[in-house]
């Protein structure tokens, strides 16, 4: 990859806006699954997989943010972020089954999630240079 920070994201709006985004088909558990993998091939965590309080089978999109952070030396991945994933799965698993799909709701229901999720994600896309200068184009 030749960002440096990604975005791991089944949020279509934010998909479609911000640069160095990696689209996940599939519900936030397969975005965690992702993002844990890559936290095991040398990535860190720049954001909190638990972000906004929301139980799993509340939300249907999350996004994660990591930076590479992988050192030639060690092949460690980094522990803290590790922790975080592996708790945030552990929280998300169980609840596999009540996880919603957002082809299971209207379009306006869609847009008002994808809405919230690129809200709280965008403090940390600000931080780290990824939020777009133009307001967010709708997803349809």
């Amino acid at each position: 990859m030749s960002c440096r920070r990604l975005l791991v994201t089944n949020n279509p709006l934010l998909n479609n806006n911000i640069p160095c985004a990696e689209f996940v088909e599939g519900d936030s558990l397969d975005v965690l699954i992702r993002a844990r993998n890559l936290v095991h091939s040398g990535w860190k965590l720049l954001s909190h997989p638990l972000y906004g309080n929301l139980r799993p089978y509340q939300h249907p999109y999350r996004s994660i943010l990591l930076e590479y952070a992988r050192q030639e030396k060690t092949q460690i991945p980094d522990i803290q972020s590790l922790d975080y994933m592996e708790n945030a799965l552990g929280v998300y698993s169980p609840e596999k089954s009540r996880i919603p799909s957002d082809d299971d709701m209207p379009e306006d229901v869609r847009d008002d999630f994808a809405f919230l999720d690129a809200e709280l994600m965008k403090e940390s896309l600000s931080r780290y240079g990824l939020w777009p200068r133009e307001e967010l184009k709708n997803v349809h």
